[in-house]
């Protein structure tokens, strides 16, 4: 997304979807795979297409309650600092295996990025964001958004991981309508 971004001059805005609102918050055990193990990488479409993007996603042993995560990244959108943040999550849960259902993580990664954590701790244990996560899940289930990563570009709509070239495409129709035609 930043390459197409830099390349045509967008403006991305990120917005909260709560996959999977009946984890418990303690996460749950992500199941194996044949021959798999946690912490290998990820094959097939997902995976080649994070490749392509430059970024690692290995096999995480956990699927985390993310009510939290998207709390924190509400409250670092209000302070400059959400793409930081977001990167930070992601690493944590896709490279290093780690549970985003955890305050303390959420603190942690938080410092690294140059939030204040006791800020950030009164912020979730107060529930602050709570509302703007719900309103954001409530908007994009309107929207038919049932997974993640989910698109809208120029009013089309489109979900999965996506590589630079449908993203290129998408946008270029949106530029140049008439080659719909």
């Amino acid at each position: 997304m930043d390459r197409l971004a830099q390349d045509y001059s967008l403006e991305i805005t990120y917005k909260s979807y709560y996959l999977r609102p009946d984890i418990p918050p303690e996460g749950i055990v992500r199941p194996l795979k044949d021959g798999e193990k946690v912490g290998d990488s990820l094959t097939g479409h997902i995976g080649e297409v994070a490749a392509e993007a430059g970024l690692t996603m290995r096999r995480a042993p956990l699927t985390p309650n993310t009510r939290m995560a998207f709390e924190a990244s509400e409250f670092a959108k209000v302070k400059g600092l959400f793409e930081q943040f977001h990167r930070a999550c992601y690493r944590a849960l896709w490279e290093d295996g780690v549970d985003l259902g955890q305050l303390s993580v959420l603190l942690h990664l938080g410092e690294q990025v140059g939030l204040d954590a006791q800020e950030m701790k009164n912020i979730l244990d107060t529930g602050h964001y709570e509302s703007q996560a719900k309103e954001q899940y409530d908007e994009a289930l309107s929207m038919g958004v049932t997974g993640i990563p989910s698109f809208i570009i120029g009013g089309y709509f489109f979900s999965g991981a996506q590589s630079y070239e449908t993203f290129k495409k998408v946008v270029e129709m949106v530029k140049n309508p008439l080659q719909l035609l």
